[in-house]
């Protein structure tokens, strides 16, 4: 028995020095990002929007999705509002950050990706910060999922629990692939990425068949260019329901 004691103190010493170890060099561990959430009730809608940008964009950006927003989901919203940027503290950055190889066989890089997690306890506190209803992110950083460390470099992701969502956009420029910058494609790309996940925090998490359709899920670029900017009809009748539920 005091031998098992024994094995049992060094485990837990052994714990402790690699739990600090792991906050020194910025990997996550469960416990370190996770969600605090004041706000318990249901989503209302029609309500408010905000979209915080991670890093500094042209403002013409904001303009472009606003207005395709409030075209494709007509009376939804009060008000989309832009945040402005937020850039991470030097000590929060660090947090969570693995290192990947880029999707491409070319290249023997490694990149440094993001977990969601570390995006949503912001996204969680402006949100109620700002009495909104949802929230979105936009960045340029790599993402990955921190529900699954092993969903590497995200378009974008969704929590619907705490009303908010990330897009990154790295992904969604050519030069990602070492092709031309094409700023219309990129601004496209965009555009269709919050639309999907803003889709995901009104009619729920579930993807469409169609392939042109929106809610399709896209495995790469090509099939984000495929789809259109808009809900094919099987979820239009989906955006109609929840109309319908919240009597708007």
């Amino acid at each position: 028995m005091p031998k098992l004691q024994k094995y049992e103190q060094k485990i837990r010493r052994y714990k402790e020095k690699l739990k600090k170890l792991i906050i020194r060099i910025g990997i996550s561990y469960p416990k370190e990002f996770e969600l605090k959430d004041e706000i318990s009730e249901k989503l209302l809608l029609p309500c408010h929007l905000g979209i915080l940008f991670f890093g500094d964009f042209d403002i013409t950006l904001f303009e472009k999705i606003k207005f395709r927003l409030n075209e494709i989901y007509d009376s939804y919203f009060f008000e989309i509002r832009n945040l402005g940027g937020y850039n991470f503290p030097i000590k929060l950055f660090s947090k969570g950050v693995k290192k990947e190889y880029r999707e491409m066989k070319k290249s023997s890089d490694k990149i440094k990706i993001h977990p969601t997690n570390k995006f949503y306890q912001i996204l969680i506190n402006k949100r109620i910060e700002e009495n909104l209803g949802m929230i979105i992110a936009i960045t340029d950083l790599p993402i990955y999922s921190s529900n699954d460390d092993n969903i590497l470099f995200l378009f974008g992701e969704t929590h619907l629990k705490h009303r908010c969502c990330v897009i990154s956009l790295l992904k969604l420029k050519e030069q990602f692939y070492n092709r031309p910058k094409n700023h219309h494609l990129f601004e496209q790309r965009v555009i269709k990425e919050v639309v999907h996940e803003i889709g995901h925090l009104i009619i729920g998490p579930d993807h469409c068949l169609n392939k042109s359709c929106v809610m399709r899920f896209s495995n790469d670029v090509k099939e984000i260019d495929k789809k259109l900017f808009n809900f094919c009809n099987e979820c239009k009748i989906k955006l109609i329901n929840v109309r319908e539920r919240y009597n708007f």
